[in-house]
């Protein structure tokens, strides 16, 4: 069966170059042992690898850190963050459960208080609530760039600019923006910028990135640092890496870094080029279709299209759809809690367009579609 995958934001399809670089890697493994394999790849993994993320979002290498999971950079790295008590602490609507769950956490142990950023008609983000409010009692700033429910863009950029003169902490969790929008970092200027491989990259699961400021490194409480990156004489501990290395595991899954490291070269290569054709043709015709209704289709969106189907559960619609060679998501509201709380919408089917999915497939899915909402 010819399948037209619409999960990339779940996770994209590997490139054969990827999954190529993945198995000659596991190979020699297998036949030289892990950690020969390791320093036969050291260029790659300690140098190469750190450069091709710095290019991509317009970084230092230094400032750079991998980890196996964008929501383990995330929350391992504002783990170490001393909140002072009683600090105001925005978010955005757009925001990522797991993020909203580690803020509840704080609100509870440093009584921080969490403030949702407005939206407007028009804009996920009030730029004008935020100039109007901003002061020194808001110590961090959270913005999703892109929520995980569908596909609208949060104006991070212009959010940047606001914040840049400012002593408040901007993050920004770019998990579906990463290998689909631009991003640079100097532009958002943010102190955090975490993303996943293995959603628009295409790389594999079991890697994340993360770029560090130097101003959010200065402040990050160490309560641990790996081997890689520290020694001890038994009694004193010594930290012998500089920038944002020092917040990793040593013991990671290398064959995933080394596929990665394929992934963002791949990306890096086409990315100029990645035709948004695609996404807009299958948006534009899942709204001229009255059995369905859109999430959020206020805002402007990008990758992501998601759609309450109005004759069948979303469960069974994705199931359906499986069947029928056509790979979508059954959503949940609870991922994005603060988005979908008025719609009414509690499960939802997403579907979402990587680089590789061409306009002959969505013409292709579109039939799909059209025969399940009318059955």
């Amino acid at each position: 069966m010819n399948i037209v995958h619409l999960n990339t934001a779940g996770a994209g399809l590997m490139s054969s170059a990827t999954l190529n670089a993945i198995q000659r890697f596991t190979a020699i493994e297998a036949q030289m042992g892990s950690y020969e394999t390791e320093l036969a790849y050291d260029e790659l993994l300690n140098v190469d690898l750190y450069r091709a993320a710095a290019g991509l979002l317009n970084a230092q290498p230094a400032d750079i850190g991998f980890f196996s999971s964008a929501t383990e950079a995330w929350t391992s790295i504002l783990g170490k963050l001393k909140f002072p008590r009683g600090k105001r602490v925005w978010v955005s609507t757009s925001e990522y459960a797991a993020n909203l769950i580690f803020f509840n956490y704080l609100k509870l142990s440093r009584d921080i208080c969490v403030e949702v950023i407005p939206t407007t008609a028009t804009s996920p983000l009030d730029l004008e609530w935020v100039r109007r409010h901003l002061d020194d009692d808001v110590f961090l700033v959270s913005v999703s760039h892109l929520p995980s429910c569908c596909g609208v863009i949060n104006p991070v950029e212009a959010l940047g600019a606001l914040l840049k003169e400012s002593n408040t902490l901007y993050v920004v969790d770019a998990c579906q923006s990463l290998g689909q929008l631009p991003l640079d970092v100097r532009d958002i200027h943010c102190d955090l910028l975490t993303g996943a491989g293995r959603k628009f990259l295409c790389g594999p699961r079991g890697s994340g990135i993360a770029y560090v400021s130097p101003r959010l490194l200065s402040q990050l409480s160490l309560n641990f640092a790996d081997l890689h990156a520290a020694s001890t004489d038994g009694q004193v501990n010594r930290i012998e890496v500089s920038g944002a290395r020092v917040l990793e595991i040593a013991e990671k899954s290398f064959s995933a870094l080394v596929g990665l490291h394929t992934a963002l070269s791949e990306y890096t290569q086409v990315a100029a080029k990645v035709s948004t054709e695609p996404y807009a043709l299958l948006a534009q015709e899942l709204r001229r279709l009255p059995q369905l209704t859109l999430l959020c289709d206020q805002f402007q969106q990008t990758g992501i299209v998601s759609f309450v189907p109005h004759n069948l559960s979303a469960k069974a619609f994705v199931s359906q759809a499986r069947e029928l060679g056509l790979n979508l998501w059954a959503g949940t509201a609870a991922h994005t809690p603060l988005l979908l709380k008025d719609l009414g919408a509690t499960h939802f089917v997403r579907a979402s367009v990587g680089r590789h999915v061409t306009q002959a497939q969505i013409e292709q899915a579109l039939v799909t579609l059209r025969a399940l909402i009318a059955q």
